[in-house]
């Protein structure tokens, strides 16, 4: 009996677990940490790469719950849009350049003690249903200490080497005072895989190097901390590798709507596409794919039958690089023959017209031409027998 009340006990366990787990699963919290005064970039993507440049996303403090930032079709509380809550004002932004790709995050600036807790980002208008993003933010407190002798300086950070496909940087801390730990962060605040630091000590102070190896292009970070005097100082660098393909360049190439991208000198070999103002692929025909040690040089034409605005669009996704360039197309339009007749019935309709009023005007200059002989006939023939026999009669 008491084997099975175990068994019994353990299978109520493991079914409330399940539910609990799968409650929680379905608004997963992302956790991201921060010392207070430091910038913190909250994040929040959709993974379809979809461009939410025209879209409404919203962040959003719960608990007590407060507007943070919102973005709707290229207004936003940094440009005019209202109801922002005064707590972020004029310390909050986010990231233009990467709302193409579906990126919505935001960065906080001089993050504060109160600013920790949970944040909402929503897409309300994505369907068939709105897609929620919940991120927790924990604020580190730091002592207010200012000029801490022996307190770890900015970095310094070098690009040492690059190739097409990577780029190896070093971060120097010195004279840090107690030891420092030093990392390497990505864009996203997220630790990246780094060499053996090199470490040397004068006195009581530490020199610190440490080196990384990068394969995407993108923004990079070296950390340094020393968590017993609450100091956390930081550099950055950007890093462009030069396989990564370049802006491309579009044009129109015949009136009729053929439009041409080049995209030179890639690598790896990039996929190019014409997408409409929705995102959707159109139909494109590769009219050149040649390779030049290792670079690749891609031209791509497609014929459009509508006024817009049309995008080429360039994606390496070994190397988590896309890049795209506009071009709009603008036609006049001109008269049609009417609906559903073809042109050479226009053409007959048209003559038969232009037939029937020359034969009409014709006629019309017979009858006059008639009328005019006979009012000269009667002026020379004089009054009428008529007319005559009234002016004798009259005479006396």
């Amino acid at each position: 009996m008491e084997l099975l009340a175990l068994l019994f006990l353990s299978f109520c366990f493991l079914t409330l677990s399940g539910r609990t787990f799968a409650a929680e699963s379905e608004t997963p919290v992302a956790r991201v940490t921060v010392r207070e005064d430091d910038d913190v970039i909250l994040p929040c993507s959709l993974d379809t790469n979809e461009n939410i440049e025209s879209m409404l996303f919203d962040w959003v403090k719960e608990v007590p719950r407060k507007e943070v930032f919102m973005y709707r079709n290229r207004s936003h509380y940094n440009n005019g849009l209202p109801g922002q809550d005064v707590e972020f004002k004029g310390r909050v932004s986010h990231y233009p350049e990467e709302l193409k790709y579906g990126n919505a995050s935001i960065r906080l600036k001089q993050t504060r003690l109160e600013d920790k807790g949970t944040y909402t980002c929503i897409f309300p208008e994505i369907k068939p249903s709105e897609k929620i993003f919940r991120i927790e933010l924990v604020v580190e407190g730091r002592l207010k200490v200012r000029n801490v002798p022996g307190a770890a300086p900015h970095p310094s950070v070098t690009n040492l080497d690059q190739t097409n496909d990577w780029a190896l940087l070093k971060c120097d801390v010195k004279g840090a005072y107690p030891k420092p730990t030093v990392e390497w962060w990505d864009s996203n605040n997220q630790t990246i895989p780094f060499e053996e630091p090199q470490v040397s000590k004068k006195g009581e102070h530490f020199y610190i190097t440490l080196k990384t190896t990068v394969k995407k292009t993108g923004r990079y970070r070296c950390v340094a901390t020393q968590k017993e005097i609450h100091h956390q100082i930081y550099k950055e660098i950007n890093v462009h590798l030069n396989g990564a393909g370049p802006k491309p360049y579009v044009t129109i190439l015949k009136e009729n709507g053929l439009l041409e991208c080049e995209v030179p000198g890639a690598s790896p070999k990039p996929t190019v596409e014409w997408w409409d103002s929705d995102n959707k692929t159109l139909p494109s025909k590769t009219v050149q794919d040649e390779e030049q040690q290792g670079r690749f040089h891609v031209i791509v034409q497609t014929t459009v039958t509508e006024p817009g605005c049309y995008r080429c669009v360039a994606t390496q996704m070994e190397k988590w690089h896309r890049i795209s360039s506009e071009i709009c197309v603008h036609r006049e339009k001109t008269a049609q023959p009417p609906s559903g007749l073809p042109e050479w019935a226009a053409a007959l309709i048209g003559g038969f017209i232009v037939v029937v009023f020359v034969v009409a005007v014709g006629v019309v200059l017979k009858i006059k031409g008639y009328s005019l002989k006979k009012d000269l006939q009667r002026m020379e023939n004089g009054p009428s027998s008529e007319l005559e026999r009234n002016l004798t009669s009259e005479q006396p």
